[in-house]
């Protein structure tokens, strides 16, 4: 994504319009709020990385911006205009920890220098964060199996069960902690079933749980094994053409009407080029086919009902790139698209961006599918990487968050002649 975006507060209609020409003159995306108020309101629809506000405005003056601004989550570089040049202002403001500050009238070389210097700073402390909290998340994964024993009671007998446990130890294998969960149902079943002459006598409900986790545990373990042969050349690959491979997935397109109905979504792909007669990838067809469904039905569960889904292909440096956009629904949690502390986890093992399970694409759920994918991608020597990004397409309106998926084959030796 663009990080060189910009929130200016200033009251100043004047003032404003020369520090935004000036501003977007050294390459920057300005959004321009007329009080403290208002930058507020804008900063809480989408964080921006450097926010240059003025001291004295109505509504919501600097200072009061700043407490604000200092208490989110993802702080922004602080940069204060000021027409003020006492040293008390001037100490008071930086006691509130900004980055800077700048007297006007403004010269754009310095201000060229701050803003350089202060996008360093904000891309070294989103690093920071990042990895920290990829660390915490991949602890969290590790620690599942701990949480559900806690969740059980440890040892003990478990002869108060309750409607919550049984919904929770559902859904539990689709949220990754499906292991977990079957260790925790065999030790409610060895301390709940009793003994009836030669058999033991176990409690219908909690036997129907084992036997779904159980199925469900045997398809984890053969996608195992799929991933396992990708990976380790048990499948054979083929020279195949672009044009060919064209027509497959246009055909996919229209395989995939069934899901695309459930939240009436709409699949577009991207016109055939005549270049691509003449160029091939060396890919397993079947698998290919297999891991674009994958990132077509996983965009259609993550997606705004009734938006569109677009799949792009060209091209670009020696490779055959495929890229599909989607537009993401805000989750339960309120996050929107994928964070960046996700992106390096989500081809993991029984990672899911969310808890919600989607049934009704009545899809093997649980945390495998894009590891697959990514095994599968990796096998042909290509890359892949599903990040967010800002659609500037509609000028007036707030950049709107698209997540992409972009999946880069190489393109075989004897076909890779420029277009």
């Amino acid at each position: 994504m663009n990080e060189k975006r910009i929130l200016l507060a200033e009251d100043d209609l004047i003032s404003a319009s020369l520090i935004h020409d000036s501003l977007t003159s050294l390459g920057y995306q300005v959004t321009h709020a007329e009080d403290g108020r208002k930058a507020k309101d804008f900063f809480t629809e989408a964080h921006f990385p450097i926010v240059i506000t003025d001291y004295d405005m109505p509504e919501m003056n600097g200072i009061e911006l700043i407490d604000f601004l200092k208490e989110e989550e993802y702080e922004p570089i602080i940069i204060v205009l000021t027409n003020h040049s006492e040293t008390a202002l001037i100490i008071e403001i930086m006691k509130r920890g900004i980055y800077d500050y700048i007297v006007k009238p403004i010269e754009t070389e310095e201000l060229s220098l701050k803003l350089h210097r202060a996008l360093e700073i904000y891309n070294i402390k989103k690093l920071e964060k990042v990895a920290k909290r990829e660390r915490e998340l991949r602890l969290e994964g590790h620690l599942d199996w701990v949480k559900w024993k806690e969740k059980i009671g440890g040892s003990g007998k478990f002869k108060n069960l309750n409607q919550n446990l049984f919904e929770s130890l559902k859904t539990s294998f689709n949220q990754g902690t499906g292991f977990g969960a079957l260790v925790s149902l065999l030790k409610i079943v060895s301390d709940t079933s009793q003994i009836e002459g030669d058999y033991y006598k176990i409690d219908t409900e909690i036997m129907s749980l084992i036997k779904s986790n159980a199925e469900m545990a045997e398809k984890a373990l053969s996608t195992f094994t799929e991933i396992d042969n990708i990976l380790n050349g048990r499948i054979e690959l083929e020279k195949t053409s672009l044009s060919h491979l064209y027509n497959e997935m246009k055909n996919l397109a229209t395989n995939l009407a069934p899901y695309l109905e459930i939240q009436n979504h709409h699949l577009y792909l991207s016109e055939k080029k005549h270049s691509f007669e003449n160029k091939e990838i060396n890919i397993n067809r079947d698998h290919f086919i297999a891991a674009l469904t994958e990132i077509i039905i996983n965009a259609c569960k993550f997606s705004i009902p009734e938006s569109s889904i677009h799949t792009v292909l060209y091209v670009e440096d020696n490779s055959f790139v495929i890229s599909t956009y989607n537009t993401p629904a805000i989750q339960s949690d309120r996050m929107e698209g994928i964070p960046l502390e996700y992106e390096n986890i989500i081809f993991e093992p029984f990672f899911r961006l969310t808890k919600f399970v989607h049934d009704d694409y009545k899809t093997l759920d649980f945390g495998l599918g894009l590891t697959k994918v990514e095994s599968i991608i990796k096998r042909f020597d290509g890359k892949i990487e599903i990040k967010n990004i800002f659609d500037h397409l509609f000028a007036k309106s707030k950049p709107q968050i698209k997540v992409i998926c972009r999946i880069s084959i190489p393109l075989h030796s004897n076909s890779s002649n420029p277009l």
